[in-house]
């Protein structure tokens, strides 16, 4: 009996976990179309629009993202379309937090199998919890986004690494072979909702390759639930082939694929950091880290350099490539939301950070009892285990605790309706059957999900003027506005617009977001509440 008490405790610390988790998310949740904390979800109205029309967002096109998202938010009937987006990811981030700790428990079982199943939990418990209020993930895990998606296959990934590795080849039996078929689907598909799970992923082939071999690791069940996983990109031409109204690249030929898949309009970005502003970069990112964990946080995942790199150096060598590759990537990458690219190295770190809180507690108690044990004897462990717990609650006061505190109002996301909004009002100033041209993705990502999902009904073409440059987008927007938008060639900004003006001259009314002063040279502008209307001059 209380062997089964003792093995049931991590699962009710696990189960705990996941709902104070997803309570902390639910409570800060955005309750329809969001910005973001930040910023860090312009993209979010794309998505939404792109799922509700079945259509095809920015490269590489985030297939399972798309369509996991249209299926969750039609069976969830809660909420508008947004709010269900936006649960997603809480439950998404919830379930992503509960795999970091289950990881983090098989890692302290294995660095020190006689540690008192207590001292196991709480290491494993911290190191979810601070995954969890750590304010870049909560960011992500409160809008929609592709991000908590990702984390949870990296979590799955490394869920399903620990478990054919940590018992040793001697426990491997022929399931084996399932879960490497398992690990080889999830990454396909993983791989169809973001590609920097490759950053994750090939350290983790590594480890499994060292610890099983490439005999076992090269199953062809595995190979071929990795082709049935990434199969699901087969989405984007047959999608693109029936024109939906958001369809980037053309994707239904082969030059549109392979255009999507390079994300070709981003590869500038890749190492796109001006020399001179690298010193900034540097700062922001340090920065980044530290508001993530703060000291005491780093010096416990530090703390884990030992035990892992002597008792699983399989696993930390990978692991802490992973870290500098994906640290590197984000510090070059050239947008101003590099900060997202962080968070599977988070969750790594997480893992780290919890196993040396349990290393620095296990240590405490064995050797404080080891010194002492001819003057009080068995009575010593129970009074330094006591002494661990104190500092345990210590610790969860100390990272996860005051994570909360401090950062509870930003991330507070529930009353928070800025973007809807602003683009419902957009849409309500312009009559059915004109143009609306916006710029920057905060404005025309909100405006197509307020054409596409909120308003269905309404008759307004709205443009993205960035996406004039090229030549897929005017055929798009021509054959869904022929009588609106004339047949086109990818020119300068002005020049296109200027087009488009001309040819509504006396028919549609045409108005932009914003207030370009090279148009003036062919067009008046007049405004009219926030946007511009235009006439020929």
């Amino acid at each position: 009996m209380l062997k089964e008490r003792v093995r049931s405790i991590p699962l009710l610390v696990g189960v705990a976990l996941w709902i104070a988790t997803l309570s902390l998310y639910l409570s800060t949740l955005a309750p329809t179309l969001t910005w973001g904390w930040d910023g860090k979800a312009v993209d979010g109205g794309e998505f939404l629009a792109a799922a509700n029309t079945l259509g095809i967002p920015h490269p590489p096109g985030y297939p399972t993202y798309t369509l996991l998202l249209k299926a969750f938010a039609t069976l969830v009937p809660i909420g508008d379309f947004a709010y269900r987006g936006n649960l997603l990811s809480a439950i998404l981030a919830s379930g992503s937090v509960v795999l970091v700790y289950w990881v983090t428990l098989r890692f302290c079982r294995s660095i020190r199998p006689e540690a008192p199943a207590t001292l196991v939990t709480t290491g494993a418990a911290l190191g979810g919890a601070v995954l969890a209020t750590s304010p870049l993930f909560w960011s992500q895990a409160v809008v929609t986004e592709v991000y908590t998606l990702n984390a949870l296959f990296a979590g799955a990934l490394l869920a399903i690494a620990t478990h054919l590795t940590l018992p040793g080849k001697q426990d491997l039996l022929p399931s084996a072979t399932r879960w490497l078929a398992l690990f080889g689907f999830l990454l396909g598909i993983g791989l169809g909702n973001h590609l920097t799970l490759l950053a994750v992923a090939v350290p983790l082939i590594i480890w499994l390759w060292s610890a099983l071999g490439w005999r076992k690791l090269a199953s062809p069940w595995m190979i071929a639930a990795f082709i049935v996983g990434i199969g699901i990109y087969a989405y984007l031409p047959i999608r693109a082939a029936q024109d939906p109204p958001i369809s980037w690249g053309n994707a239904d030929s082969l030059k549109g694929v392979a255009w999507m898949l390079t994300a070709r309009p981003y590869q500038d970005y890749l190492f796109g950091v001006p020399p001179g502003t690298i010193p900034t970069r540097l700062v922001s990112w340090t920065e980044l880290v530290f508001s993530q964990f703060n000291p005491l946080g780093l010096f416990l995942g530090l703390m884990a350099i030992g035990p892992l790199r002597t008792r699983l150096p399989g696993f930390f060598l990978p692991a802490l490539g992973s870290i500098a590759v994906i640290s590197v990537y984000s510090i070059f990458y050239n947008t101003v939301d590099f900060e997202v690219l962080m968070i599977p190295a988070f969750l790594l770190f997480t893992v780290w950070l919890g196993v040396g809180f349990f290393w620095i507690s296990a240590t405490w108690v064995r050797d404080f009892a080891d010194t002492l044990t001819v003057l009080w004897k068995s009575g010593l462990r129970i009074h330094a285990f006591h002494q661990v717990l104190i500092l345990g609650l210590l610790a969860f006061v100390l990272l996860p605790g005051i994570a909360v505190v401090l950062n509870y109002g930003s991330q507070n996301l529930r009353d928070d309706r800025t973007a809807s909004e602003s683009a419902r009002g957009l849409m309500d100033t312009v009559p059915d059957g004109s143009v609306l041209v916006s710029t920057g993705e905060k404005d025309v990502f909100s405006l197509w999900y307020m054409r596409y999902v909120e308003m269905p009904g309404r008759d307004v073409a709205v443009i993205a003027a960035p996406l004039m440059q090229f030549d897929w987008y005017l055929s798009d927007v021509h054959r869904m506005y022929p009588d609106r938008i004339p047949a086109m060639t990818a020119s300068d900004f002005p020049e296109a617009f200027g087009r488009i003006v001309q040819h509504n001259d006396g028919g549609a009314r045409v108005f932009f977001t914003f207030r370009n002063t090279a148009l003036l040279d062919s067009v008046d502008l007049r405004q009219v509440g926030e946007i511009y209307e235009a006439s020929v001059r």
